[in-house]
């Protein structure tokens, strides 16, 4: 699989023994982009996955018998912006407007960039939207003020790290339209488990998920351990565009202020209702899941255990 930063509890949950523990083997796939999670789970009959939430919402309103469920909701904010040319007359969701935007056929902010638009008072059929293939990279190259394409669709820590790698700072050569500023509700991916692993082996599945939570806690209080079991996993990666990448991680998708008052991994239900609500209505789906459907805090551990945003603070790319 690709391992990478955002995974590092994960990965430092199997370094130190947490999930061998829990009494769990697993077994990865690799995964083809966070959106593909859920669907992929029904498709190919596997247990577990890791990915988006909004793709989450989609499969249970379509398959609502073989859709699973998540059981611990790690990033607690879209992932999800648009970039564009830090030299753009593009400051605001409402400039938008009339212009180009490319991204991956798979990526979290374009297959939710209607319930974006409609969030921020934009008619996103005002807005031509293109998918594209390539590295980050070279999509970013792609992007020109004048003629278009105007924006590129995209994890801020995907797109951040993409360019450091080349030597290039983001944060000069590119304007953020985060989705995590301008559609609040949305949350980002989570750990999710088939509704056979639930029904069947509920016992396992809270030790893992209580591994997992080891994980985060520790990955957040210690960067380099986070970075040495990226590193175990991923050998061929850059160690510094990998804390970029991590570091970017927490400030992004970690960063909304219920991962203080929950805790990592909780839900707040009536944001979750809401982000329901507004996807389904913005794609028309067939059926509104409902929330405790798609999410399920029962095999979190105790709220006093689970991994708390303030020991991110500081920690900001």
């Amino acid at each position: 699989a690709n391992f990478s930063g955002p995974q590092a509890w994960l990965l430092l949950a199997i370094r130190r023994g947490y999930v061998a523990e829990a009494g769990v083997e697993l077994e990865f796939t690799p995964g083809t982009g966070a959106y593909n999670a859920a669907p992929g789970l029904v498709a190919r009959g596997f247990d577990l996955a890791y990915g988006d939430l909004n793709s989450l919402i989609e499969v249970a309103a379509a398959e609502p018998e073989r859709a699973p469920t998540c059981v611990h909701a790690l990033f607690n904010a879209s992932a999800a912006a648009v970039a564009v040319p830090a030299g753009s007359a593009i400051a605001t969701p409402a400039d938008l407007k009339g212009k180009h935007l490319i991204g991956h056929a798979s990526d979290v902010g374009l297959r939710t960039f209607r319930a974006f638009a409609e969030a921020t008072g934009l008619d996103p059929d005002a807005v031509t939207v293109e998918t594209a293939d390539g590295a980050m990279a070279e999509l970013v190259a792609r992007l020109d003020t004048e003629h278009g394409p105007h924006g590129l669709f995209g994890y801020v820590s995907t797109i951040t790290s993409a360019l450091a790698a080349q030597g290039k700072d983001a944060g000069t050569q590119l304007r953020w339209l985060r989705y995590d500023h301008y559609a609040p509700f949305f949350y980002g991916s989570g750990f999710m488990a088939s509704p056979r692993v639930i029904a069947e082996e509920p016992e396992a599945l809270t030790r893992l998920v209580g591994a997992i939570n080891r994980g985060v806690v520790e990955a957040l209080a210690d960067e380099e351990a986070a970075l040495d079991a990226v590193l175990s996993f991923a050998p061929e990666a850059d160690r510094e565009v990998e804390r970029i990448r991590w570091r970017t991680t927490i400030a992004v998708e970690l960063a909304h202020p219920d991962g203080e008052r929950l805790g990592l991994g909780m839900i707040d239900a009536a944001r979750f209702g809401e982000s329901i609500r507004r996807h389904a209505s913005a794609l028309k789906l067939p059926r509104l899941p409902a929330t405790e459907r798609l999410f399920t805090p029962r095999f979190l551990p105790p709220a006093a255990e689970l991994a708390r945003t303030r020991l991110t603070q500081g920690a900001v790319a």
